[in-house]
């Protein structure tokens, strides 16, 4: 296969896993009657999604072996850096009983915890947002009520 032939095959199988990975969140939203934002406002969130971006063209991420044969659905989480799992392997990400109920922006100890899930490119990244920087970013009312 020429360079120019595995390229455009390499594009077309990113672009597959980020609609993919769209297709995931859409999912997830319906089942939890959730709002979808298209596009990131908050600068921490876009800090976020700017950091796996750079840890990744810089080749400081580790992921699971299911990923390292062709692009895929990634998965990820603010709270485990570095670290990108398909799905089988989400387990990996699973916080710790403490870091469970910190808040990933402000890293307060809070209850409940707002879970959230951003796109960023083929990557689904999780992170947890205490009620008020839940309230701050827009992803939740005033009255703590969660809305994607």
């Amino acid at each position: 296969m020429s360079a120019t032939a595995y390229q455009t095959a390499l594009t077309d199988q990113v672009q597959a896993a980020t609609s993919d990975a769209r297709r995931v969140l859409d999912q997830a939203a319906e089942r939890k009657g959730s709002t979808l934002h298209n596009r990131v406002a908050d600068p921490w969130l876009c800090a976020q999604a700017q950091g796996l971006t750079d840890a990744l063209h810089a080749g400081a991420v580790r992921a699971c072996h299911h990923l390292a044969h062709a692009p895929g659905v990634g998965h990820a989480a603010v709270w485990r850096p570095g670290l990108i799992v398909c799905a089988d392997c989400t387990p990996a990400l699973t916080p710790t009983t403490k870091e469970d109920s910190t808040c990933d922006r402000c890293r307060h100890h809070a209850n409940p915890i707002h879970a959230g899930l951003m796109i960023v490119g083929p990557i689904l990244l999780g992170y947890g947002l205490c009620r008020s920087c839940a309230t701050e970013t827009g992803l939740a009312t005033s009255g703590g009520d969660c809305r994607g």
